[in-house]
């Protein structure tokens, strides 16, 4: 292949995946030194990419990709924060399923802060925008330009139908009641809950439907962990929980006969602890969380847990109604399942302590 070939490759690969959407094309000068090539390569190829109707010239000389093939591929936003995780990734495999059943395109931009520059120009020059929110609380200005997207925004696990945003929330707070429902079948008369996630509105309304429970129930239970800072890194967040949960054992604090864990990373964080102290999970203790983020099946024991639904039918819906010609979102603005995908693992058994 031709220098000029592969330029040539390289930008229309880039086109075509949406990656100058928010940068703009590199002039010449910066293009030939990216790529390792003269000035004079590099215009070649641009040359060749405008004949073949990719690329165009304004009159101020800056290059732009042309307005015929924009306004023929239409580009989602995938908005997540920095501490991508397995979770996540789900949902972005989800969406770009869907996009191309659409005949869409999708661009995954990460973001650090609400105030990140690359998340408001993401609202204002992609077609429409899947948002993963982070644990950070979202300041009011942020919500009013998510509001101003209209229908061509969906949020995604949390719940913001009261600010108009129509929200795709696979985990609704109720299914923890069905959960801790199933440790009440089995006989548990105390059940703990343990956290390390930051407390944002899901893990706030996960500990208290924890607290409902037990309330409607007369069960007691306490709450152990301390929630990590917005953005930690994912492994970070694993240590974080093991290390946590070392702790309350150490102390002799955790004298229930079961435990429930606000997510995956708090369960797999609390499991390792107490295996590392001859703990044995399912027989001296049981554990069980709410979304196992693909994990439960696969892990040593198998993971007692709400699993995740397959997204990918619930993003289909979103841009159904995205791309739809009614100006308003048609239906209700909150999307989610109806019954919970209870999975018994081997981290749960009988309660072998009578009260």
């Amino acid at each position: 292949m031709t220098k000029i070939k592969q330029i040539q490759s390289i930008l229309e690969r880039r086109i075509r995946h949406g990656d100058y959407l928010l940068t703009g094309l590199p002039a010449e000068r910066e293009l030939s030194r990216e790529v390792g090539a003269s000035r004079m390569t590099a215009r070649k190829a641009i040359e060749r990419l405008m004949k073949n109707g990719l690329l165009e010239r304004q009159p101020n000389g800056r290059l732009t990709v042309c307005r015929d093939y924009t306004e023929s591929l239409q580009t989602f936003g995938f908005l997540v924060p920095s501490t991508y995780s397995g979770n996540i990734e789900r949902w972005r495999l989800a969406i770009e399923s869907a996009a191309k059943d659409a005949k869409a395109r999708v661009r995954t931009i990460l973001y650090v802060h609400w105030d990140d520059p690359m998340l408001l120009e993401a609202l204002e020059n992609f077609d429409s925008i899947f948002l993963f929110p982070s644990g950070e609380e979202i300041p009011n200005r942020i919500i009013q330009r998510l509001k101003e997207a209209g229908r061509s925004l969906a949020v995604l696990e949390r719940d913001f139908t009261m600010h108009n945003i129509s929200s795709v929330c696979l985990f609704p707070s109720f299914f923890t009641q069905r959960l801790l429902d199933k440790l009440g079948e089995l006989g548990h008369h105390k059940v703990d809950c343990f956290n390390v996630q930051t407390l944002d509105p899901i893990i706030t309304s996960r500990i208290e439907q924890w607290n409902l429970w037990r309330a409607t129930h007369r069960i007691s239970g306490d709450l152990f962990g301390e929630p990590v800072q917005p953005y930690t890194p994912y492994e970070a967040q694993l240590n974080w929980a093991y290390e946590n949960m070392c702790k309350v054992l150490d102390k002799g604090l955790l004298k229930s006969s079961s435990i429930f864990c606000t997510t995956a990373i708090a369960a797999i964080g609390a499991i390792r602890a107490m295996r590392n102290r001859n703990i044995k999970v399912g027989e001296d203790i049981s554990v069980c969380t709410i979304n196992d983020e693909g994990l439960a099946r696969y892990l040593s024991p198998s993971l007692t847990c709400i699993e995740m639904p397959d997204p990918t039918p619930y993003i289909r819906m979103c841009i159904e109604r995205m791309q739809s010609d009614n100006n308003e979102w048609v239906g209700s603005l909150l999307i989610q399942p109806s019954q919970p995908q209870l999975f018994f693992g081997e981290s749960t058994g009988s309660n072998k302590v009578k009260a």
